[in-house]
């Protein structure tokens, strides 16, 4: 749903001004699209409280792939991903979301087969692919990062 109501801003009559971050940022806040309280049912979705929803669970990912990366063969994946949303989700979150990925966490496969979902050939290589990706997804993290808090967008609702 939200990659859905971000191509529609890529694609719709203001596609120019969604090209970049930078300049959806800069078009919704000229426009009052973003609703820093909250939107106005006639408006569209704003791409940047979408994207700011997106952004949150890439720190999310990030904070799993690196506990997955670093951690021991007896720490419990399930466990590490609840940490991890912990962390970085949860407070965003209402109780029932909550109990359900708590609930949704149980569920993850073992260590063994989200090794095999990076393509690796063991665990040394799975180790490395995932600290690379980590590595990645922060530096994305960071410049979205730093252009919301620049803008004041990091508390949007």
């Amino acid at each position: 749903m939200k990659m859905a109501i971000l191509e529609g801003h890529r694609s719709g009559p203001h596609a120019p001004h969604y090209r970049t971050l930078q300049a959806m940022v800069a078009f919704e806040l000229r426009r009052g699209r973003v609703g820093l309280r909250v939107l106005p049912p006639d408006q569209p979705p704003s791409g940047s409280r979408t994207l700011l929803r997106l952004h949150r669970a890439l720190k999310w990912l990030e904070l799993f792939l690196g506990k997955l990366g670093r951690s021991g063969a007896e720490e419990d994946p399930s466990q590490l991903c609840a940490e991890a949303y912990q962390a970085a989700l949860a407070r965003y979150h209402g109780w029932w979301v909550r109990q359900a990925a708590g609930l949704a966490f149980l569920a993850l496969p073992s260590r063994r087969e989200l090794y095999g979902l990076v393509c690796a050939e063991g665990e040394k290589e799975a180790r490395a692919v995932l600290l690379d990706a980590v590595g990645t997804i922060s530096r994305v993290y960071n410049i979205t990062q730093q252009l919301y808090a620049t803008r004041g967008l990091l508390e949007l609702p």
